[in-house]
């Protein structure tokens, strides 16, 4: 179990790591966007749009990543108090409705994609009219990458919740 339970932390580790480049993508276009727009007083017609693509998918795809470091916004006020059992004891009640919502996601991200796959979906209205299904595309694969971050980090839970012990 912890073989598996370490393969998934590495790929949302690896895939966390992978994304984060894509702000390197995106401040890149959109100095040049500035450089070319007030340097050379000659804008580009995809530079917003392009920097737009790469923070959607940067958005989802980075969330496996942020559950496998623990942090997303939480209110931590009465959830504190707890000792790390109650903690586990709550979040495995609340993992059925994160569970819930992932597959939702997955299903729905998925039906979207495909349907501007087909459609070969563009911006519109748009001067450039980029291709939008590949950042549809990120949303079904965000979902799997947080579903099974989601799976590993339940299983490290329903451990501290029945044994008061983690798994490690």
């Amino acid at each position: 179990m912890k073989s598996i339970l370490a393969v998934i932390d590495g790929i949302s580790e690896w895939s966390g790591k992978l994304v984060s480049f894509l702000i390197v993508f995106i401040m890149t276009i959109l100095l040049f966007e500035v450089a070319l727009r007030f340097v050379l007083n000659a804008p580009t017609i995809w530079a917003h749009e392009l920097s737009m693509h790469f923070f959607g998918a940067y958005s989802v795809l980075a969330g496996a990543y942020v559950l496998l470091h623990d942090s997303h916004v939480k209110i931590d006020i009465i959830y504190l108090r707890f000792s790390p059992r109650g903690r586990a004891i709550i979040d495995s009640v609340t993992y059925l409705f994160f569970f819930l919502f992932i597959g939702i996601m997955l299903r729905y991200g998925w039906m979207i994609a495909w349907r501007a796959i087909e459609l070969k979906q563009t911006v519109s209205p748009s001067p450039w009219g980029s291709p939008i299904w590949p950042t549809k595309c990120t949303v079904p694969l965000a979902a799997f990458l947080i579903l099974l971050q989601g799976l590993a980090q339940f299983i490290r839970t329903l451990k501290l919740a029945f044994t008061g012990k983690e798994l490690t």
